[in-house]
């Protein structure tokens, strides 16, 4: 039986990577977040801030994985809370895993942010494409994946980039954009009509991708990937926000209005961004099998009734 550690446990995406370890095989699996509370599905529990290295070597040594998916890291915030809770916790962590465990398999978490925008003609976009990010969340990224591999390179160290594109399921954050469609659309039906949202633009393209289809690559990213290398997971199908929404709104099965606010757009807004696929599923033998609807109903179910718009 393998010895799993998932940092971040507590996020977006650690409940949909613990039932990918499981249906993968026999193994233990630890979470490891801020938050003293475990989260549901984890054998045991590490309550561990991973900007600190010596909390992270602990860590590490108490555990001794056989495998790290570090999924710790925060979308937005403070440019300074960004940066530290991607790249330093990544830095901590690969020196931790060095140090402890040093023949550990190490899956990281890039993203599709890290390409910032990608011309049409360079679409779907490969990993081997070097794009300026512009976001704080898309920098952070770029330097962790960096981080990876110089930690591949000059270590030797099992450590393999799984860059996700739009993933959406069950617990989507309200700063991912179908989720922030998701919480909104949930706080006006908890309104007295009549009912309506506002919403920045929906004519941009997302490469959205089911959450459990991302995990199931990170597991095979884990068997499979090669020291050092990034793997693309995305369908390679753009769909517009303004689908997503329409879908969306026909789950609520309610009439919503939808008010257009330019104050919403973000500074950072790219038109369209669809991503190649085709090395992960060369390399990793992974494709993704879930649709855009039984995804986006899994982010609808799960979502709770809030009392204002997020």
């Amino acid at each position: 039986m393998s010895r799993v550690l998932i940092t971040g446990a507590s996020g977006f995406l650690g409940s949909h990577l613990v039932e990918s370890v499981r249906r993968h095989g026999s193994s233990e699996v630890i979470g490891a977040d801020l938050h003293a509370n475990p989260a549901p599905g984890f054998d045991g529990w590490q309550q561990v801030d991973l900007c600190d290295a010596a909390s992270a070597v602990r860590t590490v040594f108490r555990v001794q994985p056989d495998i790290v998916f570090h999924l710790a890291g925060a979308f937005g915030g403070p440019t300074n809370l960004v940066h530290a809770s991607n790249v330093t916790t990544t830095e901590q962590l690969l020196s931790a895993v060095q140090a402890a465990t040093p023949n550990a398999r190490v899956v990281v978490i890039g993203s599709a942010a890290e390409y910032g925008r990608v011309p049409e003609d360079a679409q779907p976009v490969p990993e081997s494409f070097v794009g300026q990010p512009l976001s704080d969340y898309g920098r952070a990224k770029r330097s962790v994946s960096a981080l990876a591999s110089r930690y591949a390179a000059d270590f030797g160290m099992q450590v393999v980039i799984a860059r996700p594109f739009n993933a959406v399921g069950r617990g989507i954050l309200p700063g991912l954009v179908v989720g922030a469609i998701v919480h909104r659309l949930r706080a006006a039906l908890a309104a007295p009509a009549p009912r309506s949202i506002t919403i920045g633009t929906t004519d941009s393209v997302r490469d959205f991708i089911a959450a459990a289809d991302v995990t199931d690559g990170l597991v095979l990213a884990a068997e499979r990937g090669a020291a050092g290398e990034a793997y693309n997971l995305c369908t390679g199908e753009g769909t517009s926000v303004q689908a997503v929404l329409e879908q969306l709104i026909g789950f609520a099965g309610e009439a919503i209005g939808v008010e257009r606010d330019e104050t919403l757009v973000r500074s950072a807004e790219v038109d369209a961004l669809v991503g190649d696929s085709s090395k992960a599923r060369a390399a990793l033998g992974w494709r993704p099998t879930r649709s855009l609807e039984s995804a986006l109903r899994d982010a609808w179910d799960g979502s709770a009734l809030v009392g204002a718009s997020a």
